[in-house]
């Protein structure tokens, strides 16, 4: 009986001995395999952030450098401050010396007509009272710039003399305000031109069409296509 015991005693050892055995086998392998899919893990992890940084530095590099737009209205602006400096804007220095010249040659014939017309206005104002306005001669000496020489002339064609003068100098007058604005509506044209597309997209070409309608059906057909960006 006592033999029995112990038998039974030893057998209950091995027993436990090869559970505690089994469960730490199991939890080494549990661990292990743990072990193995944290690392795919990290792995997977860090391609994937390999991945993105490189995209997004695909994406920097592919991305264009952002240009300031060409602006029409600041070139129209520039024109109106100082004449040719939307041309310069517009980079087309060689327009510069035709507006400048444009200019000089309106000033120029605006100061010829007001020496002149200064010239007959003189003896004009002569030949009344200031205080009454009353005439106080019929003729009065003039100088005429052109021959260069002095002439009496009755006051009628001093008046007449002094008015076409006057009228020609207030001409330019309006002449240069009119090439002022040209130079301006110039540049702001030659602005919108230089990024309008000039590409082989716009063209006249065919274009196959299909539509519906409830007499005839579906119709298979082609269009004129005109593509203007």
């Amino acid at each position: 009986m006592k033999k029995l015991s112990i038998l039974i005693g030893l057998l209950w050892l091995g027993i436990g001995a090869w559970g505690v055995k089994a469960q730490q086998i199991t939890t080494d392998s549990l661990a292990k395999r743990l072990s193995k899919i944290a690392a795919v893990a990290d792995t997977m992890r860090s391609d994937t952030l390999q991945t993105k940084a490189l995209k997004s530095a695909i994406a920097k590099a592919e991305t264009p450098k952002s240009t300031t737009k060409h602006s029409p209205r600041k070139a129209a602006l520039y024109s109106l401050v100082a004449p040719g400096l939307g041309q310069a804007y517009n980079k087309q220095y060689w327009k510069m010396p035709f507006v400048y010249a444009g200019f000089g040659t309106v000033i120029f014939f605006i100061r010829y007509y007001d020496i002149r017309y200064k010239d007959f206005l003189g003896p004009y104002k002569a030949s009344y009272n200031p205080e009454t306005g009353a005439q106080l001669r019929t003729e009065a000496e003039v100088y005429l710039r052109g021959q260069k020489i002095t002439r009496t002339l009755t006051l009628d064609r001093i008046t007449q003399g002094k008015e076409f003068y006057r009228r020609y100098r207030d001409l330019n007058y309006i002449l240069l305000a009119a090439v002022w604005a040209l130079n301006a509506v110039e540049a702001n044209v030659a602005a919108h031109l230089k990024t309008f597309d000039m590409s082989e997209d716009i063209s006249l070409r065919f274009q196959p069409d299909a539509s519906y309608n409830q007499f005839t059906g579906g119709v298979v057909g082609a269009k004129l296509v005109i593509g203007i960006k």
